[in-house]
C-alpha cells in the first residue's frame, strides 16, 4: 500500500504530465495537421522545452525534467552565439571581409545559431524569436511533427525508423548521434571551416567522438548511455556478469564516420571547383605543418636531410583518416572492409601541388560510400563479434601499441595524437566491458600513468592552439612511453 508521500508525489507527477501535455498541444501543431510529405520538417522553438513541467525544472532533480537549466548552465552548445559577439569574432569577420557582422553572418551562423541563419534550410514556424545558439532542436531534430507526440505514452514503443520519419534525431542511436555531432564538428556544405576561417583566426577543427563525448559536460546520466549497450561476460554465482560494449562502439563508429564525413566534405569541394577554380585546392586537405612551423635557425623543420624530418613536408591531412589505416593491416573480420585502393589514390594525389578535382571528388565519394556501410556495420554488430569483444579491443590495442604506434607517432602530430586518444578511449572502452578484474587494477593504474605522459607530451604550449615543436625529442618520449604500454599489456615486469 502505498504511503501519503508517495501518493502525493504521484499526484504531482500526474498533474506535471498532464501540464506538459497541454503546453504541448497549444505551441504546436495537432497530430491530424497534414504535413508535406516532401517538404523538410521545421523548427518550432526550444522555448517549450524550458517550461518546468517539461525539460525545465529545477536542477536539484540532477537530470530528469531538468536538462534545459543543465544545458543552460553548463554546456557550450548554449554560449555558440554569444561568442559570435567577442573580439576575435569581430577581428575574424573583418579579415574575411564579411558584409555583415559575424553574429548577423550566415558563414558563422550555420553552425553556431543554425536556427537563426537565414541561410538555414529549416526556418521558424512560430511567431517566437528563436532560441539563439545550438538549442535542443539542433541536436534532437526539428519538432514540429513529433512535440506533440513525444509526450504520448506510446512515443517510446515507436521504432528508430518513424521517429526519424517525424524529423526526430534517435540520439539513443550511436550512428545517429556520431552523424549530428559531424554536421558542425567536422563539416559539410555550408558549414565549411576552410582554410580561409581558419587563417582569420577560426581554430582547426579536431573531432573525436568519444574524446568530445568523454569531456562534453551532459544533461543526461551516464549509466543510460552504458544500460542500452549490454553485453554478456560470463556466468558467476549470483547469476550473469553483464558489461557495456557503449565504449567500444562510440569509438568505432566515431573514428568511421569522422573520415567518411570528411571525405564527403572534400568531395563537396572538388565538385565546387568546377565551378570557381579559384577555390581548389582547399588548403586544409592538407598537412598543416607543411608550411606552419616555427622560423628559427635550429627548427626541425630546416634539416636537409629528409630521413631526420619525421613526416612527408608535403601530404594528405592524416586527423581524420589516421586510425583508418591500422584497421586495414589487422582485417580483424569480414565485416571491416575498408575502401583501400580509394584512400591509397587520394594520398598520392595530395602529393602533387594540384591535385586534380574531377579525380579527387569520385575517389572520395566512393570512398566515402564505403564507409557509411561500414559505419552501419560497426553501429549494429552483434558486441560479441572480433571487432568490439573484449578479446578484440585488446588485440587491436597491443597491435596499435606494438606495430602501428611507432609508425604513427614518427609520421606527424596529427597521427600521434589520434594515437593517443585511441589508446586512452580503448582502455576506457576495455573497463567498461568489465575486462579489468581485481588482479589488473595496479596495470590499469600504471596504463593510465602512461597515457597521462604521452598526454603530456602532446599538449600545446599555453596560449598556443598548435604544438610549437614535434622533433626528435617528443618523438622519442612517446616511442618510450609506447615500449613501457608493450611492456604492460605483454605482462612484463615494469621498468
Amino acid at each position: 500500500m502505498q504511503s501519503a508521500k508517495c501518493k502525493v508525489r504521484s499526484a504531482r507527477v500526474k498533474a506535471a504530465c498532464v501540464l506538459q501535455f497541454a503546453l504541448c498541444i497549444l505551441v504546436c501543431p495537432s497530430p491530424e495537421f497534414a504535413f508535406a510529405e516532401d517538404a523538410s520538417p521545421k523548427l518550432v522553438g526550444s522555448a517549450s522545452c524550458a517550461t518546468a513541467a517539461c525539460h525545465g525544472g529545477l536542477a536539484g532533480h540532477k537530470f530528469v525534467g531538468s536538462e534545459f537549466p543543465i544545458w543552460s548552465a553548463r554546456d557550450p552548445h548554449s554560449r555558440a552565439y554569444s561568442v559570435l559577439r567577442n573580439d576575435l569574432s569581430r577581428q575574424m569577420a573583418e579579415q574575411l571581409k564579411l558584409p555583415k557582422p559575424a553574429h548577423e553572418s550566415a558563414v558563422c551562423l550555420n553552425c553556431h545559431s543554425p536556427a537563426t541563419s537565414t541561410d538555414s534550410k529549416l526556418s521558424s514556424i512560430s511567431g517566437r524569436a528563436p532560441l539563439a545558439g545550438v538549442d535542443c532542436e539542433q541536436c534532437h531534430g526539428p519538432a514540429e511533427r513529433w512535440l506533440t507526440e513525444h509526450v504520448r505514452t506510446d512515443w517510446r514503443n515507436r521504432s528508430a525508423e518513424v521517429k526519424r520519419q517525424r524529423g526526430y534525431h534517435d540520439l539513443t542511436d550511436v550512428l545517429t548521434r556520431a552523424n549530428v555531432c559531424a554536421d558542425c564538428h567536422v563539416g559539410g556544405p555550408g558549414r565549411d571551416v576552410n582554410h580561409d576561417l581558419i587563417a582569420a583566426g577560426h581554430p582547426r577543427l579536431f573531432f573525436e567522438l568519444s574524446t568530445f563525448h568523454a569531456n562534453w559536460p551532459k544533461h543526461w546520466p551516464d549509466e543510460i548511455d552504458a544500460k542500452r549497450h549490454p553485453i554478456e561476460l560470463g556466468f558467476a554465482k549470483r547469476g550473469i556478469l553483464t558489461g557495456s560494449a557503449f565504449e567500444a562502439r562510440l569509438w568505432a563508429v566515431g573514428q568511421v564516420v569522422t573520415a567518411q564525413r570528411s571525405l564527403e566534405l572534400l568531395s563537396h569541394r572538388a565538385e565546387l571547383a568546377k565551378e570557381t577554380p579559384a577555390k581548389w585546392p582547399e588548403l586544409t586537405e592538407w598537412n598543416c605543418f607543411a608550411c606552419h612551423h616555427d622560423l628559427q635557425s635550429a627548427s626541425w623543420w630546416q634539416s636537409k636531410d629528409g630521413s631526420k624530418r619525421p613526416r612527408v613536408s608535403f601530404g594528405w591531412n592524416a586527423w581524420p583518416y589516421a586510425m583508418l589505416e591500422p584497421l586495414a593491416r589487422q582485417k580483424p573480420s569480414p565485416m571491416v572492409q575498408l575502401p583501400e585502393a580509394e584512400l591509397a589514390k587520394l594520398r598520392r594525389h595530395f602529393t602533387s601541388p594540384l591535385p586534380l578535382a574531377e579525380a579527387i571528388d569520385r575517389e572520395a565519394n566512393a570512398a566515402a560510400k564505403s564507409l557509411r556501410v561500414l559505419a552501419e556495420r560497426l553501429n549494429h554488430a552483434d558486441s560479441t563479434n572480433d571487432v568490439l569483444s573484449p578479446d578484440g579491443l585488446a588485440k587491436l590495442r597491443l597491435m596499435l601499441v606494438k606495430d602501428e604506434g611507432p609508425r604513427l607517432v614518427s609520421r606527424d602530430w596529427d597521427s600521434a595524437t589520434q594515437l593517443f586518444l585511441s589508446l586512452n578511449a580503448l582502455q576506457h572502452a576495455i573497463a567498461a566491458q568489465g575486462s579489468l578484474m581485481e588482479t589488473d587494477q595496479e596495470r590499469d593504474r600504471q596504463i593510465q600513468s602512461v597515457l597521462d605522459s604521452m598526454n603530456e607530451t602532446l599538449n600545446f604550449p599555453s596560449g598556443l592552439r598548435s604544438p610549437r615543436d614535434f622533433s626528435a625529442q617528443p618523438i622519442e618520449r612517446l616511442q618510450a612511453d609506447l615500449k613501457r604500454l608493450q611492456k604492460l599489456l605483454d605482462g612484463s615486469p615494469k621498468n
